[in-house]
């Protein structure tokens, strides 16, 4: 994806802590001019899925607030890509103004569901998992939630996949059968055919 996106992570209301997600190319770059790490660090050299201590300045230099801030850095990342969070206090201001700072430096809002839509196209996740999301979000049952959960850890994926596999051999079979009749290519055996069906 050629553009960097950023959306509040935590909703809308008023909470101790308040994150802030960014991803794309430019993550990392336009992040480290929001952020000032306490160690002097750039996030440019930040080491991997580490938390580093700083103040978060507006797009004028101002401090906005002390935060933690994360990198991770893609294709081992949620969305495959470069991302970053910081994990502010959780007043909408702060966070309203993080977010104007990052938009100033080239960042875009992030549209409903972006990231996980950038999870999916990146190879991240499944289209089984990327729906298990929103499942997951909306859950008003705690039998709700497990099925969601199992869903979104592969569960129905390798199942699907088992069968997928199954159906491919025997139709593979099928049509080398009939296009190739002078192959030396075992004949339809309908009970292998059904012990697989019936496995799957």
């Amino acid at each position: 994806m050629p553009d960097t996106i950023a959306a509040i992570a935590t909703g809308g209301a008023v909470s101790a802590i308040g994150i802030i997600r960014i991803s794309g190319c430019d993550a990392i770059a336009a992040s480290n001019k929001a952020f000032r790490a306490a160690s002097g660090i750039k996030l440019t050299d930040a080491a991997n899925r580490r938390m580093y201590c700083g103040q978060l300045v507006s797009a004028e230099g101002a401090a906005l607030d002390f935060c933690m801030c994360m990198i991770s850095r893609g294709p081992y990342s949620y969305t495959g890509e470069d991302t970053v969070e910081f994990h502010c206090h959780g007043s909408q201001v702060v966070l309203s103004e993080a977010l104007r700072t990052l938009f100033s430096h080239g960042v875009r809002q992030a549209q409903a569901g972006e990231f996980t839509k950038r999870a999916f196209l990146n190879g991240r996740i499944d289209l089984i998992q990327a729906e298990a999301v929103i499942d997951l979000i909306e859950a008003e049952t705690p039998a709700a939630a497990q099925n969601a959960a199992g869903q979104l850890n592969g569960a129905v994926s390798v199942r699907l996949e088992s069968v997928y596999s199954g159906l491919l051999d025997i139709m593979a079979h099928f049509h080398a059968v009939i296009d190739y009749p002078d192959e030396d290519i075992e004949d339809f055996e309908m009970q292998h055919y059904l012990s697989v069906l019936s496995g799957a």
